[in-house]
């Protein structure tokens, strides 16, 4: 079981691929990004249900055998097919014989293994709620592995999941989801002593070195919709008119002078005509333009930094005795 420094909240991503290739194109990315061989663990179905791998051993779910059989720790991590072969397989309750990699896949056969975990609790389900994996998530992982599908889990901070998850999605994930880690919380692991290898002649070593990898994704923030409303008011406006009007004077005449003799018509008959106007007032309303409003979208940048320990391997050398050595560089 993979040990981790105490202060730090791990969280636990898992996600199913449908194929093999997909598992493999994961499991490679996540070692391409720089994580760790120990925080990648892979569960499947026994490898005689997958094209092209074949198992050495079935192993009992016996707690003398052990799960080391059934097995295998991050240290072999590689591709999805140099993974499995030659792994042993772990009978499950309800899913049959399936293979294990990584180091939570090995806590997982221990547990199942010694039989901590029985068929009433649900074998894998059990095992998987036990590393913070909701029940109702734990039965569909188990079922789909059942069905040979391909279970992978990362273990990590929240930053190195959410990195885990990027991979993860673009290599076709399904049912993806990130956890807490409960177990994943100890005491720092004690280093293993290196083991000692025999270099040949000309031979060359491999220093590593972590480095940061990042990547983006665009995805939706809101939406904004833009429409067009009605408000009403009362306007008024003053219009003048004309109107036109008869005036009628009637004058005594100061010099009363007789008029001839059948000059005066006394039939009663028109003596005048007037047409009378007046004006008044036409409204109508008409549209006019306002204003404009112009709707256009700004880019606007930012740089989000994030902080990671990285680490690098350096030479370390032992010399015993007396011996000449000569350093390039």
């Amino acid at each position: 079981m993979t040990a981790y420094t105490n202060n730090i909240d791990y969280k636990r991503a898992a996600g199913l691929f449908y194929s093999r290739d997909e598992a493999e194109a994961a499991v490679r990315g996540l070692k391409d990004a720089g994580f760790d061989q120990d925080k990648i663990s892979v569960i499947a179905r026994d490898a005689d249900k997958v094209e092209g791998v074949e198992t050495t051993e079935e192993v009992g779910n016996k707690a003398d055998e052990g799960a080391a059989a059934g097995a295998l720790t991050g240290g072999a991590l590689g591709g999805i097919t140099g993974l499995l072969v030659g792994l042993g397989a772990l009978a499950i309750p309800g899913v049959g014989p399936i293979l294990l990699a990584g180091a939570e896949a090995t806590a997982i056969a221990t547990t199942l293994a010694g039989g901590a975990i029985g068929a009433a609790t649900g074998g894998l389900v059990g095992a998987l709620i036990g590393l913070g994996i909701p029940e109702e998530k734990a039965q569909v992982y188990s079922d789909r592995v059942a069905g040979g599908s391909f279970l992978v889990m990362v273990t990590g901070t929240e930053a190195e999941v959410k990195r885990a998850e990027i991979i993860m999605q673009r290599c076709g994930v399904e049912e993806f989801g990130i956890y807490n880690a409960p177990n994943a919380v100890a005491q720092p692991a004690q280093p293993a002593p290196a083991p000692r290898a025999e270099v040949a002649n000309d031979d060359s070593v491999k220093l590593y070195e972590e480095r940061l990898v990042a990547d983006k994704e665009r995805h939706k923030a809101g939406e904004v919709s833009i429409g067009k409303k009605v408000e009403t008011e009362t306007a008024k406006v003053a219009v003048p008119v004309e109107k036109e009007r008869v005036v009628i004077e009637r004058t005594t005449p100061t010099n009363e002078t007789a008029v001839a003799p059948g000059t005066v018509d006394f039939s009663g008959k028109e003596v005048a005509h007037m047409d009378i106007y007046e004006e008044s007032a036409d409204i109508n309303k008409e549209a006019f333009v306002r204003e404009e409003v112009k709707v256009h979208k700004e880019v606007e940048r930012d740089t989000v930094e994030a902080q990671e320990t990285l680490r690098r391997e350096e030479l370390d050398i032992d010399v015993d005795g007396k011996p000449t050595i000569h350093k390039n560089r």
